[in-house]
């Protein structure tokens, strides 16, 4: 069976949860999307922001974005990567719990939690 995007969402936001409770990062998960209202729609967040931001020490923001199988960025999310990269932020299509623990020891966190 095939894990779904909100499946992986949620482990990669209970290892955050962890390392947040070691002090080692602060994280947000980015709830996007809409709901009707009436005739109306109510927009949450903003379009093409990732499902992640996570802020490490150093000034240091990571903007992750969670795909499975074969889910590509839509046209707002790869305009939203191109503006954080031009600010020289990390932006990351993440499609594993494994891929984030690599770019967070990358990103040399792990290496001083106090």
């Amino acid at each position: 069976m095939k894990m779904k995007e909100s499946q992986l969402q949620s482990a990669i936001e209970d290892m955050l949860k962890i390392y947040e409770k070691v002090k080692s990062l602060i994280y947000i998960k980015n709830n996007s999307g809409a709901t009707k209202v009436g005739d109306s729609f109510i927009r949450f967040g903003k379009a093409g922001s990732p499902d992640f931001l996570v802020f490490l020490r150093g000034g240091k923001t990571l903007h992750l974005e969670v795909k499975v199988g074969k889910n590509r960025q839509t046209a707002n999310q790869k305009a939203y990567q191109q503006q954080c990269e031009r600010l020289g932020h990390i932006y990351q299509v993440v499609k594993s719990i494994k891929e984030v623990q690599e770019l967070l020891h990358e990103e040399t966190i792990l290496q001083s939690a106090s």
